[in-house]
């Protein structure tokens, strides 16, 4: 025996621990998750990266590299959804769509390499906060599917 319980009925959660205060934070748009730093309060994935980023001089800042990342930033966003929408649905539906779904994927993990090119990093010589997000969004698509990148 591996000592591992095999089944799986996921965990409960009281949702209400959020959603009872969430709108009382003075948050714009309240969500998971949130950054508090000062009189800065942030929430969502991409700003958050992006303000730890710049706070900390991280990434370039000249107008056309910021947009670049930006692009690609969204990108990989619109690239992670599918993945997200896939694994927040039912059983039945993520084992019939996985292997068309992540079929789906590749032209974008082959336009991703070539905005990439022979770059270090997606920004360049130094990482910076797309290259996070980046990391985040391909880890997912490989633990939804070890091959997903190959």
């Amino acid at each position: 025996s591996s000592g591992i319980n095999a089944e799986y009925g996921g965990p409960t959660f009281d949702k209400s621990c959020w959603f009872d205060i969430k709108f009382t934070l003075g948050y714009d748009f309240p969500n998971l998750p949130y950054l508090e730093d000062g009189d800065v309060k942030l929430t969502q994935t991409i700003p958050i990266i992006n303000y730890i980023c710049a706070k900390n001089g991280v990434g370039p800042t000249d107008a056309k590299s910021v947009a670049a990342l930006d692009m690609c930033i969204h990108f990989l966003a619109d690239l992670n959804m599918s993945n997200v929408r896939l694994c927040y649905s039912s059983a039945e539906n993520l084992a019939a769509n996985k292997a068309s779904t992540v079929a789906a994927a590749q032209p974008g993990f082959k336009q991703l390499a070539a905005f990439l090119g022979d770059k270090q990093f997606l920004g360049g010589d130094k990482p910076c906060g797309v290259d996070f997000f980046c990391y985040e969004v391909l880890d997912r698509w490989v633990r939804l599917e070890s091959t997903s990148l190959a």
